[in-house]
């Protein structure tokens, strides 16, 4: 497809309309671009991924079909993706997409970048959106044959994002149902370059895929919004690790938050905890999506001297005099307490009294859902205020509580 001027033209000019609208206003209309540049401003209209920052848009000037957007990494995880990229000077991206990755690691002009995609949309899109970076090139073909065939220098890096989703457009879980299955393409890629980069579905399991994928040194589980968006495969193949580290990134009021570990570093610390119960004033940590994920939840206690509410409840208790900075580093939310009670009736009527709106939130607790908490109390959601739910453990045996708590504390 020609992306012509014409087209840009159009999504320019139309940006602010409604899609559905301009599909009905120009049906039989014949340009054979119309229906791309439709489907362009529906995309453009999905949410700000492509912005870097408040002043930095990324969005790429050709998006033909919607879904490319809904899939395409954001702006700040690509970022993250190029810092990763290290010193790669030679890199091969074998499923291009819209090249948001590619644009980023471009920024190195010192970098060469050749991409493939399956998609000659996309990929003549890319002669738009990459028309002022001469260091990228991008094909319309078969990354995995030309790899197959390829007899060159090894690249410095390969960046691989499979496919997730089958003919049908259902949600793939299993890493080798994937295309390209890069399970079986590992060896050649392994033979035909010194790193690879694989962003991989956010439902794998952790230690399936450290399994599947034997020579990873890094296995990143990325966050931005409080939500797991991938599984990161990081390997070098010129490098013997005895055992991955796990690495939580986590995209925090613009800046990225890490915390590292090993599977025999969280082993050493299952019997290295304390159970309490807290008290106001306290701080109430609760992990976040990308912790919850990765499940380094003895480690915490040991790392940030945290105390336990219940080995299988993962809420977590600071006193209110700990280090600020220590608790700064938590890959997690922190709050102050400003209640703590029992979980009783007479309790649960004073909060419904008292407590008009804000975040219920139930853990650990048979025979409560937070939504048939939520609607017992017709507490509205909203506010700075949340009641935890949960079964604590340090009266030796396990006892329900209720938790008010505040923030979360963000001057920390």
């Amino acid at each position: 497809m020609d992306f012509s001027q014409e087209y840009l033209e159009f999504v320019k000019a139309n940006a602010d309309q409604d899609p559905q609208r301009l599909r009905l206003k120009y049906h039989g209309d014949c340009r054979p671009w119309l229906p791309l540049a439709i489907n362009n401003i529906a995309a453009l209209k999905k949410d700000r991924k492509f912005h870097l920052s408040g002043d930095v848009d990324l969005t790429p000037a050709v998006i033909p079909h919607e879904v490319s957007a809904q899939q395409s990494t954001s702006a700040q995880i690509a970022l993250l993706h190029a810092n990763l990229a290290g010193n790669a000077r030679s890199v091969l991206d074998m499923t291009f997409g819209l090249g948001m990755d590619a644009r980023l690691m471009a920024m190195d002009h010192n970098r060469t970048i050749l991409g493939f995609d399956l998609n000659e949309d996309l990929a003549d899109a890319a002669s738009v959106n990459f028309a002022d970076f001469p260091n990228v090139e991008v094909r319309h073909g078969d990354s995995v044959k030309y790899l197959n065939e390829y007899n060159g220098d090894p690249y410095d890096l390969i960046f691989i994002d499979p496919a997730r989703r089958g003919d049908e457009g259902q949600r793939l879980y299993n890493l080798h149902d994937c295309t390209p299955d890069l399970t079986a393409l590992l060896p050649t890629i392994k033979e035909k370059s010194h790193h690879l980069m694989g962003k991989l579905s956010p439902m794998l399991d952790i230690t399936q895929t450290i399994r599947d994928l034997p020579d990873i040194n890094e296995i990143h589980i990325v966050e931005e919004g409080n939500e797991c968006k991938e599984l990161l495969a990081v390997m070098d193949f010129d490098l013997e690790t005895a055992e991955p580290q796990i690495i939580i990134d986590r995209l925090v009021r613009g800046q990225w938050q890490r915390f590292s570990f090993t599977r025999t570093e969280e082993r050493a610390c299952s019997d290295n905890y304390e159970i309490s119960l807290p008290k106001e004033g306290d701080y109430l940590l609760e992990p976040s999506a990308a912790t919850m994920k990765a499940a380094p939840f003895n480690l915490l206690s040991a790392r940030f001297h945290l105390t336990k509410l219940h080995p299988n409840t993962h809420l977590y208790i600071a006193p209110s005099d700990l280090d600020k900075e220590t608790l700064s580093e938590f890959p997690g939310y922190c709050y102050r307490i400003v209640k703590a009670m029992p979980f009783t009736s007479s309790n649960l009527k004073q909060l419904s009294r008292t407590v008009k709106q804000g975040e219920v939130v139930v853990r650990n607790l048979k025979g409560f859902t937070t939504d048939t908490l939520r609607k017992r109390l017709k507490i509205k959601p909203g506010g700075d205020l949340r009641l935890y739910a949960v079964t604590a453990a340090a009266t030796g045996r396990d006892t329900p509580i209720l938790l008010l708590v505040q923030g979360p504390v963000s001057s920390l």
